[in-house]
């Protein structure tokens, strides 16, 4: 691969790494140093797949080899395991990188990297499932239930479906009201990570 500038990567203000086309960390900003928990050095030469706990490896692979094979840009959700141990969430987007027409490597940048939780408790035996939170957390940041959808390539009718689950368990009459129990509740996550 042709050597890359990766000052250019370091002016990024959201967590970035480069890999080549076997999935080796070549690069990690500052910002990335950050929100993993590790440093550029530690993560030089390693699989993509290392700080990726057992059950998201095989959906991360997935991904990477579809920006790899189809040459186009990959934008999906996972989970990772933060240098202090701790299993955080993140959305991910990656890059292929070109030389002429061949996919030389893959820049991924990070959002919203932030705690993750399996079942979300509410009160006694009550949960929101992983799904119901995820909605949950699009209402509580503006999405209208047709940008939901589209965001999460459900149907209208399956988040209207999620969305009468979350009212129904937290004791809510409308979305608003879900937001504002959610909220004081402690069930939305914490600012997402900002570099």
């Amino acid at each position: 691969m042709t050597k890359i500038d990766t000052a250019l990567i370091d002016l990024l203000t959201v967590p970035a790494s480069l890999h080549d086309v076997e999935g080796r960390f070549l690069h990690l900003n500052a910002a990335g140093e950050r929100a993993s928990g590790f440093s550029n050095a530690a993560m030089i030469g390693k699989d993509i797949l290392d700080p990726v706990p057992q059950e998201a490896r095989s959906s991360v692979l997935a991904q990477f080899r579809r920006a790899i094979e189809s040459g186009e840009p990959t934008d999906f959700e996972t989970v990772f395991v933060h240098g202090d141990g701790d299993v955080r969430g993140v959305r991910a987007q990656q890059f292929p990188l070109f030389e002429g027409d061949v996919v030389v490597g893959v820049l991924v940048l990070a959002y919203d990297v932030r705690q993750h939780r399996e079942t979300v408790p509410i009160e006694g035996e009550k949960q929101l499932t992983p799904r119901q939170h995820e909605i949950l957390e699009l209402v509580a940041s503006g999405l209208s239930t047709t940008e939901i959808a589209e965001k999460l390539s459900l149907s209208i009718e399956t988040v209207r479906n999620h969305l009468r689950g979350v009212r129904h368990q937290l004791e809510a009459r409308t979305r608003v009201e879900a937001v504002a129990t959610a909220q004081r509740l402690g069930l939305l996550p914490p600012k997402p990570f900002r570099p």
